[in-house]
């Protein structure tokens, strides 16, 4: 795959509560809905979110609520609703996240996966037929239509939100949010790391830090550019993780040198590089390659030297 050179684009600014949207430069090919029927859909859904505060039966309905009823708005309003519910789920997900988290949930759901086997994804229509707790039943029951998933990491179970979901909103709301739609689902579909290890190809690994670093130049005034940041991993993409490490001991005097695979990604991602893209990312790697390749692929201070500012760039604020 080739990364292009990002556009500068302009943007939406949106709040939980009170949401405004501006700097909308990039109109949607979504023809807009006849007036009445858009605010009609727009009222309806904002009724949900009020309730949906104290109700959890209400946050079902707006989410099933937007989804039947999307393509009845315009792109603004689309927009809006779409970042409304996520930051719904968000708010939800914690509460969810300490009900799953008891003796009771953690073993119906271990039982349940070692008889379906290990290798087997967890979905909730298997776990529901498998576990007969009316009470963990019920729990993932709400979890489903909540528009959750489950994860699993360090023996331990957890609601994540499932954003191939939002797939469907992505030709109705605005372009940086499409973006980050795509790019959200693609690591609720597949968890870039799990108990300490990258669970993902290198090469996967940089296309995703590259697409990441491509929504910041494209949008750098979207409301989701703090989520986004929050999600490059840049530390993953230099040094790797504890059990997935970039760089390799190897001699008593712990020199460490670059796993011979992370180096065949960097160059990977550098071969496929367009001509002029603007790449802090891929920038930094062409540096490291070069002192890698003067001083037998170690990680030396000079290579730290490099990394450094780079993690100060994209840390979160």
């Amino acid at each position: 795959m080739r990364w292009k050179q990002p556009a500068k684009l302009g943007l939406l600014a949106m709040a939980l509560g009170c949401t405004a949207i501006g700097s909308i430069i990039t109109p949607s090919t979504t023809l807009a809905a006849p007036v009445p029927t858009s605010k009609a859909v727009f009222h309806q859904f904002q009724t949900y979110r009020t309730e949906a505060v104290k109700s959890t039966e209400s946050l079902v309905k707006a989410r099933k609520y937007l989804m039947n009823h999307i393509d009845k708005v315009g792109p603004w309003q689309a927009t809006l609703m779409t970042l409304q519910l996520e930051n719904m789920q968000n708010l939800k997900l914690a509460d969810m996240d300490q009900k799953m988290y008891t003796e009771q949930f953690q073993q119906a759901l271990s039982q349940a996966h070692e008889q379906l086997g290990y290798e087997q994804k967890l979905t909730f229509s298997r776990l529901l037929k498998e576990i007969k707790d009316s009470t963990v039943k019920k729990l993932l029951q709400e979890a489903s239509d909540l528009g959750f998933k489950l994860e699993t990491s360090e023996g331990l179970y957890y609601p994540i939100i499932n954003y191939e979901i939002y797939q469907k909103f992505k030709p109705f709301v605005q372009a940086d949010i499409a973006a980050y739609i795509k790019i959200m689902a693609t690591e609720s579909n597949q968890m870039t790391t799990s108990d300490g290890g990258i669970i993902i190809p290198w090469n996967e690994l940089i296309q995703r830090a590259l697409e990441k670093e491509a929504f910041l130049n494209n949008f750098p005034n979207s409301n989701r550019t703090s989520a986004v940041k929050q999600g490059l991993f840049v530390d993953y993409l230099f040094y790797g993780s504890d059990n997935t490490p970039a760089y390799d001991w190897y001699t008593d005097e712990e020199i460490r040198t670059m796993d011979p695979e992370v180096k065949r990604a960097y160059e990977k991602a550098l071969a496929y590089r367009e001509p002029h893209t603007q790449s802090v990312l891929l920038d930094a790697m062409q540096k490291i390659l070069l002192v890698l390749n003067q001083n037998n692929d170690e990680l030396t201070p000079e290579v730290r030297a490099i990394i450094e500012p780079v993690q100060q760039q994209f840390a979160s604020e």
